[in-house]
């Protein structure tokens, strides 16, 4: 029903509910986004150093998604960009082999889902995220590991100040607006 669909993604810090004020849509802060990548870095770089002997059948599918994601960015279709580039990191997680961590990871990344739409849409040059994509996959295909885990490192850092800076332009156009709202008497 539509009553569990907003308490499940409720429960998932998608939506924010407001007594006698009904259901919102949650907006990121600088805090929310700066504890997210915290806990990528934690997750998604431990992995990689955990990748040794990674199975031909994870590597296919992280291909696919690679794959998925650079059709994606090519077609400029930004929220499928999106769910596949979350894809590829989440994938990245399996190398824990811990279904709790994937499960918190998951959590974790629906927040930011929304977020990385609106920075993908506003990118500069989207088309430049795809060589990094393709050298993480080789990297790890190749066994490199130290060497894939400081592009993640980098790949992370650079994605978490795009999504700063958006929410920051973001913040200031919206209270821009407000305030040159005319007020009626």
């Amino acid at each position: 029903t539509m009553r569990e669909a907003m308490r499940i993604l409720s429960l998932e810090g998608l939506l924010k509910r407001r007594i006698h004020r009904g259901i919102a849509v949650t907006q990121l802060s600088l805090r929310d986004v700066q504890e997210i990548y915290q806990v990528r870095r934690v997750l998604e770089i431990s992995a990689i150093h955990a990748a040794k002997t990674p199975s031909p059948e994870l590597l296919r599918e992280i291909r696919g998604a690679l794959s998925q994601y650079e059709r994606a960015v090519q077609a400029r279709d930004w929220v499928s960009a999106v769910t596949h580039d979350l894809t590829f990191h989440g994938l990245l997680i399996r190398f824990l082999e811990n279904k709790r961590l994937e499960s918190f990871y998951q959590k974790t990344i629906a927040e930011l889902r929304m977020g990385m739409v609106l920075v993908d849409r506003r990118h500069d040059h989207p088309g430049i995220l795809i060589p990094v994509h393709r050298k993480l996959y080789e990297l790890l295909k190749t066994g490199k590991l130290k060497e894939c885990a400081k592009i993640l490192a980098q790949h992370l850092d650079d994605s978490e100040s795009r999504l700063a800076r958006v929410i920051d332009n973001h913040k200031f156009a919206t209270a821009t607006q407000s305030s040159s709202v005319p007020r009626s008497k």
